[in-house]
């Protein structure tokens, strides 16, 4: 038997046995599909969690042990970089690049096999007896991880090595061939696993089957040649699906563009129609699916799309905030299984929670900083920014006008950034509203938000009318293009 040693590696047993130590979540965000009525119990909800995935993991086998039926990961790689996400400011195209992640590791691959073997141990535990995991990665560590999932999953459950192989049209290199493929493992928990033969998931038939179809009153057809005794010989194949059942070679796949509709700003944002296949082939409608480094959320939008259950979480409060706005915007997306046409729905209830360690401090990243404050932490701030706002009130009826937003920090942005801001509201990309706010949680009732393709904002809200006169509490939410959330509330009085 095959032994795998590395500086740090613990026993599963002694993972495992950590379990003591979890953290509770707190619900930081409700988005309800019914948004002026909502249940806090008694319904599944969608959850999308911003903190340390160790710690997520830990605490999510308390409810969800052997519940989840599909987990796609997209880890970092090892490769020893950073990664960038962008952020724009205002209604122009102004950016900024900021770090989304750093794969870096001071104590090397120990640090780093460390890192990913525990979170899959974990994950392990989590999986249905029917369920599948899918690890993406690519040459710089794919060959270790192999091993390690051997180790945890079995070598018996292992299903395929998938090749996602995409153009890498910038590739300069004449010192090495160019690489231009990632590597996805497809492992079970058992022999008895999900795997659907779904003509969504299917690929394109090659040009040259393409060029040679033709029609007769049987069908679709195109010839294939042979030979025998020397003779060429050709029979008709009919075509009963749309394209072939897929390799285990992934060309068909683009990858992300900014010029495409799901383009996020994120450098390493997976593509929705890689996730369709996945999520396609191993679950069916109503599973659970999980993504524990979920950075652009793509998942959770395929998975939402599907009519899949899921659950994310991220240690990059952007992250959140972006897939906040990418799941509230689906219907202006394509459309999962007709991507000519948009999605054209809502999406279903999704609660944003963290572990209840979160960290009150503002911090605004070194790049909006200038160079006399740039450095390796971040800046800190105690005061909050001041948001004010219009209530336009008729009886019971209610409406919010935004109409300034000062950050207390002036002094410490770049004359560059502050270049860029023509107005207040150039600095806010999120907006929303409580109308209600009886509770300590946040009901996001009416929002607005600018995204990659749409850099409009709207500055009043919708109007809202009450059932009941009476004493009520507006509360008012901005998100910036820093990261920071302001909740400011507003006690009003109505009359039916």
């Amino acid at each position: 038997m095959v032994i795998l040693k590395w500086n740090g590696k613990k026993k599963e047993s002694d993972i495992l046995s950590e379990m003591d130590e979890t953290s509770p979540f707190c619900i930081h965000d409700i988005y309800s599909s019914n948004r002026f009525s909502f249940k806090l119990v008694d319904e599944w909800k969608n959850l999308l969690i911003w903190g340390e995935n160790k710690a997520i993991l830990k605490s999510l086998l308390k409810t969800f042990k052997n519940r989840i039926n599909l987990i796609y990961i997209d880890p970092p790689f090892a490769t020893g970089g950073e990664f960038n996400l962008k952020i724009q400011i205002g209604k122009n195209k102004n950016y900024l690049d900021k770090i989304a992640y750093t794969d870096k590791w001071r104590e090397g691959v120990d640090s780093y096999l460390n890192f990913l073997y525990e979170r899959l141990v974990l994950m392990k535990e989590l999986l249905a007896e029917n369920g599948s995991i899918y690890v993406h990665l690519d040459w710089h560590i794919s060959h270790y991880i192999k091993l390690i999932m051997d180790e945890i999953f079995g070598c018996e459950n292992f299903r395929n090595e998938i090749i996602w192989a995409y153009p890498a049209a910038s590739a300069k290199t004449r010192r090495f061939f160019i690489r231009s493929y990632d590597t996805i493992l497809f492992y079970s928990i058992s022999d008895d696993y999900v795997f659907n033969d779904n003509p969504k998931i299917y690929q394109e038939f090659s040009d040259r089957v393409k060029n040679a179809l033709k029609k007769d009153d049987k069908g679709v057809f195109y010839y294939r040649g042979g030979s025998h005794n020397g003779k060429k010989l050709s029979r008709k194949v009919y075509i009963e699906k749309d394209g072939i059942f897929p390799r285990d070679v992934w060309n068909d796949i683009p990858y992300i563009r900014a010029n495409t509709v799901e383009y996020q700003g994120f450098s390493t944002q997976k593509p929705e129609r890689l996730l369709r296949r996945i999520i396609l082939a191993s679950s069916n409608e109503g599973d659970i699916i999980a993504d524990f480094f979920c950075g652009s959320g793509t998942t959770l939008t395929v998975a939402e799309k599907l009519g899949r259950k899921w659950i994310g979480c991220d240690s990059n409060l952007y992250s959140i905030h972006i897939i906040r706005k990418r799941i509230l915007n689906l219907s202006k997306s394509n459309d999962a299984l007709n991507w000519k046409k948009f999605y054209n729905k809502e999406p279903n209830s999704f609660n944003i929670l963290n572990i209840d360690k979160e960290d009150k401090i503002n911090r605004i990243p070194n790049v909006f900083l200038s160079k006399d404050y740039r450095n390796k932490k971040l800046v800190e701030l105690r005061e909050t920014p001041n948001l004010s706002v219009k209530i336009h009130q008729k009886d019971n009826k209610i409406r919010v006008e935004l109409i300034d937003y000062k950050i207390p920090f002036e002094d410490f942005i770049s004359d560059k950034i502050k270049k860029k801001i023509k107005s207040y509201s150039d600095l806010i990309d999120y907006w929303s509203i409580d109308f209600d706010s009886g509770n300590e949680i946040f009901l996001n009732m009416w929002f607005s938000f600018r995204t990659p393709k749409s850099r409009i904002l709207s500055l009043k809200s919708d109007e809202y009318q009450y059932k009941e006169s009476g004493s009520h509490k507006i509360s008012v939410k901005i998100i910036d293009i820093f990261g920071i959330e302001t909740i400011k509330s507003y006690p009003i009085k109505t009359i039916s």
